[in-house]
């Protein structure tokens, strides 16, 4: 355990159910409503969200903000590269 957590914003191409199946296959990372806590949470800031207007405009089409908390970085790391795998896989039979 490292002892430090740390704040993420990213997007993904794709629309509102690349997103949602993003999130769905996350194993480590809880979806949440809000963040703030000893494990990592991820929270999608949709193109509707009013928030998202506080941030840069290239954030106005929707993102993600994730919440590092105190997992191992290789288990995010692994759970990050499995869900946004699944989702590339996934799009790529469409």
């Amino acid at each position: 355990m490292s002892g430090f957590g740390g704040m993420l914003a990213f997007g993904l191409k794709g629309g509102h159910g690349e997103h949602c199946e993003f999130v769905s296959r996350l194993r480590v990372i809880t979806n949440a409503v809000s963040l703030g806590h000893d494990e990592s949470l991820i929270v999608f800031l949709g193109e509707n969200d009013e928030r998202q207007f506080l941030y840069p405009e290239r954030f106005h089409g929707g993102f993600f903000r994730l919440s590092v908390g105190l997992e191992d970085a290789e288990d995010l790391i692994d759970d990050l590269k499995q869900a946004l795998g699944e989702v590339t896989v996934n799009e790529r039979k469409q």
